[in-house]
């Protein structure tokens, strides 16, 4: 990408030297004007976590082109949670809209143009929340370059001020959500597993934030952009040292390209074909075999 990126760039980090300088590089190449690094704290207990927190920030702040870099660190751990939706807040307190990066997630250069391209076609339209840079449906076809979904990964994404406003990191008024079955309409039969996992982030027992974002717009009956073609890579898989992608991964993680200027589709509505195809995918069989597995202690 031969041409500085206009719209602020959210690079979120902690202890990863290996996978952050990946997505260094890619971000290096689509030279945003504005960075934003948000870094968490290293843990009490885990000394070396030290060495690779300043390894990752000297490495983030090797900024070699025209750019405002505003550093978001804290000087102790504040955990998933706390860190990342303290640091999103931050940066959208100053900007209206921002592109999302973790450290493990690594995107082609188009993924910065299409990001551009649907934060400045969508910034008025209230029932887009968010733009995903993940697509890895592989059964469902979809009719043009990107479709509207209730479920739009956070691997690489976007958003405006204006949705991420309406954010509960601690999704308080759960009971009353749940009392009124308005989900059902959203996940079908497969509501129980979505269940489980909003009270893993109301009881406070999971340490994450993106439940609650899915929550979030769900809540507030918001769509998500997905792309035609998958334009993120997650390296984050089958490492020690990974939050919650521990374990190994059989995704397609193959990436492909997007034909621009992409054309604004009028008609803002769910694909619910694209939808059913996800919650299949990531709600059915393979979720049911996973959750025995927990019960029984089985990896």
């Amino acid at each position: 990408m031969s041409t500085k990126l206009d719209v602020p760039v959210t690079l979120i980090f902690f202890n990863r030297p290996d996978t952050l300088e990946k997505v260094f590089e890619a971000v290096r190449e689509a030279r945003p004007e504005k960075l934003y690094l948000v870094c968490d704290g290293p843990r009490a207990d885990r000394p070396d976590d030290i060495g690779k927190v300043i390894a990752c920030r000297q490495l983030a702040e090797n900024v070699d082109w025209p750019c405002k870099v505003e550093k978001i660190y804290a000087a102790a751990n504040m955990g998933c949670k706390e860190r990342v939706h303290t640091g999103i807040s931050a940066v959208l307190e100053k900007e209206e809209c921002t592109i999302i990066l973790e450290d493990d997630v690594v995107p082609v250069p188009d993924f910065f143009t299409y990001c551009r391209d649907m934060l400045e076609a969508y910034k008025n339209d209230r029932r887009v929340m968010m733009i995903s840079g993940t697509n890895l449906v592989r059964d469902h076809k979809i009719n043009g370059p990107y479709c509207f979904s209730c479920f739009s990964s956070i691997w690489g994404w976007a958003t405006w001020r204006r949705a991420w406003s309406l954010y509960d990191p601690d999704v308080t008024d759960w009971p009353e959500i749940d009392r009124s079955g308005s989900f059902r309409g959203i996940y079908g039969s497969s509501y129980f597993y979505a269940k489980r996992d909003i009270m893993s982030v109301y009881t406070k027992k999971k340490d994450t934030w993106d439940i609650q974002w899915d929550y979030c717009r769900h809540k507030n009956r918001g769509l998500g952009i997905v792309p035609a073609v998958n334009l993120i890579e997650n390296i984050g898989f089958d490492r020690e040292d990974a939050t919650h992608t521990k374990w190994s991964s059989s995704e397609d993680f193959s990436r492909g390209s997007m034909e621009f200027p992409l054309p604004v589709i009028k008609s803002v509505k769910r694909d619910t074909d694209y939808d059913r195809a996800y919650i299949r995918k990531y709600y059915g069989v393979n979720k049911a075999i996973a959750f025995i597995k927990k019960r029984l202690g089985k990896k």
